[in-house]
């Protein structure tokens, strides 16, 4: 079954994760590697449930890991250590890694890395601004779930109207990018069912 934005919707509105967070998907990994690779403290790593994170207040130092099948999904809330260079380059090392940051008071950001190098990102407001060693190996997937791979706010319409982005996809649209990417989509299921945490200081 195709992934469709049914299934990422609950993520990217306002009653999902907030209004800032970043979920960043390994392959291959498993989930107390996934935290380490991240700098947590062996001694930090332990089950954490995503209602603890938040009781609690542990956020943003604190990542929770999941699950994912052949993935693990990495959790910061009001956090985006992940989407660092050295943090990216760690997480990738002999695997991928698809990064989505939500950051309603800053910019918004996809990333996509290999084996420790950091192919393609943008912020998905402005697809067409895309950095990377390889920034247009995802323009037919981009296509595929509705970005403008050529879009960037002011551009005009075929009528020659300012284009205010107007139906373009947002942090929706990022999160399908990287479900149709990874196979993987992070649930309600998932979020709120045994994870394991780790003490990530933002360095």
């Amino acid at each position: 079954m195709e992934v469709n934005y049914a299934d990422v919707y609950w993520v990217a509105n306002e009653y999902g994760l907030g209004d800032l967070w970043c979920l960043t998907f390994v392959r291959g990994l498993d989930e107390a590697e996934a935290l380490r690779r991240m700098g947590a403290g062996e001694a930090s790593i332990r089950p954490l449930s995503y209602r603890e994170l938040m009781d609690e207040g542990l956020f943003p130092d604190t990542v929770l890991a999941g699950r994912l099948e052949n993935w693990v999904v990495l959790i910061e809330v009001y956090g985006w250590q992940a989407t660092e260079l050295d943090v990216m380059r760690a997480l990738s090392a002999g695997t991928e890694v698809v990064s989505v940051l939500r950051h309603d008071y800053a910019t918004d950001d996809f990333a996509y890395a290999v084996d420790g190098e950091w192919v393609t990102s943008f912020n998905p407001g402005i697809p067409a601004w895309r950095s990377g060693s390889d920034p247009d190996r995802l323009v037919d997937a981009m296509r595929d779930v509705g970005f403008d791979p050529g879009y960037a706010p002011g551009d005009e319409d075929e009528d020659g109207n300012e284009d205010i982005g107007v139906g373009h996809p947002g942090v929706d649209g990022a999160l399908l990018l990287a479900a149709r990417l990874t196979g993987v989509v992070l649930s309600q299921e998932i979020l709120n069912g045994p994870l394991l945490g780790g003490v990530v200081y933002a360095g």
